[in-house]
């Protein structure tokens, strides 16, 4: 593993928004037979998830948690030093989508900002990395932007999903804001094994493979088998390096990928599971989003001034996985949100009779 300590720098605000359209999960299922669509729910804890329509994009969520911070007199655009988006459901092709989220924030030219392509793990890679710049720059606030819009799907592209996996996704971003303290930090661990890529892919639509369908094939045995063998042995050598028992977190978030995983992973380092955040049975399995919404799920609506000491992991696409362990005061947890905001940018999704792209005015 690498082993990070990011000494005098805090996550200071997390902030989460969501596509205002509720999915009965019951109601997307093809199958009709009464026994599966149990079965499925039963297996993945999931019976609603959250959907956006063609209008939105992950983007426009990430946007709307970001200035929720922002109005909420955590930072000022010109604070803002660093802006690293992870997604795997981009805007554009290029430029990074981080850029438009930038623009649309207010942020200053005297900041460093990109695009991060990783999904499952975006949470912990996206904290680490943004500390890492703060510990090494002049910055002296960075915001992570994290989400995706899986359920939703692409235009003009026949929807296949592979298995259950198109069932399993919803819709949602997340804002993390971070800053230098001068006092604490927090610390991470990450791993990535590319020999298993193809244990969750989407091999089509960019370069290499430029046609063919929407779909997520993947070996759904070897990712189960993976996360509940190498999240449970990373998150005990996390605690091994940084000296602390499990029963020292007031909580542990992981990853929403089913319940199965979830109460599996607890049961091997010893978590109860009223201590383990459980969001995905309302918003589904959210991609790198998850780890965050499932915080703001839980605290969000609380109205209390005390610290609590959160241990963290997401798992998934990569193969990558890591441990984040940090502090954060509650009232710091701000509320999910609806997310209504969409960023119209002049380009054209309508097709003239000649299979051309309208022209915009």
């Amino acid at each position: 593993m690498v082993f990070s300590k990011y000494d005098g720098v805090k996550i200071s605000a997390i902030a989460a928004s969501v596509p205002p359209t509720v999915i009965d999960v019951t109601s997307e299922l093809d199958n009709p037979d009464p026994k599966y669509i149990k079965n499925f729910m039963k297996n993945t804890g999931i019976l609603e998830k959250r959907k956006s329509d063609f209008t939105q994009t992950a983007a426009d969520f990430s946007y709307t948690a970001a200035k929720q911070i922002m109005d909420s007199g955590y930072y000022k655009p010109e604070e803002i030093g660093v802006l690293i988006n992870l997604t795997q459901t981009p805007d554009y092709r290029t430029p990074s989508t981080a850029l438009t989220i930038q623009k649309r924030l207010g942020l200053s030219m005297d900041c460093l900002v990109f695009d991060v392509n990783l999904g499952c793990s975006g949470f912990v890679y996206g904290v680490s990395l943004a500390a890492s710049i703060l510990n090494s720059s002049n910055a002296t606030k960075a915001l992570v932007t994290v989400g995706d819009s899986l359920a939703r799907g692409r235009r003009h592209r026949k929807k296949v999903m592979s298995s259950n996996t198109g069932l399993l996704f919803g819709d949602a971003s997340a804002a993390i804001l971070l800053e230098k303290s001068g006092e604490g930090g927090f610390s991470s661990a990450l791993m990535s094994d590319g020999t298993r890529h193809k244990a969750l892919s989407i091999p089509y639509g960019a370069w290499r493979h430029p046609e063919g369908p929407q779909s997520v094939p993947g070996d759904d045995i070897a990712v189960f088998n993976f996360t509940i063998s190498e999240v449970p042995k990373l998150l005990e050598e996390y605690l091994a390096q940084t000296d602390t028992k499990i029963e020292d977190y007031d909580n542990l978030v992981l990853h929403q990928a089913n319940m199965m995983i979830l109460k599996n992973i607890a049961k091997r380092v010893g978590m109860p599971m009223e201590n383990v955040p459980v969001c995905l049975d309302r918003y589904g399995n959210t991609s790198g989003c998850s780890v965050p919404l499932a915080i703001v799920d839980r605290y969000g609506t609380v109205e209390e001034d005390r610290e609590v000491n959160l241990l963290t992991s997401s798992f998934g696409v990569g193969l990558s996985w890591g441990v984040v362990g940090f502090k954060i005061n509650v009232k710091d947890i701000l509320p999910i949100t609806d997310g209504y905001d969409i960023y119209e940018d002049g380009y054209s999704d309508e097709y003239d009779d000649e299979g051309e792209l309208k022209k915009t005015e």
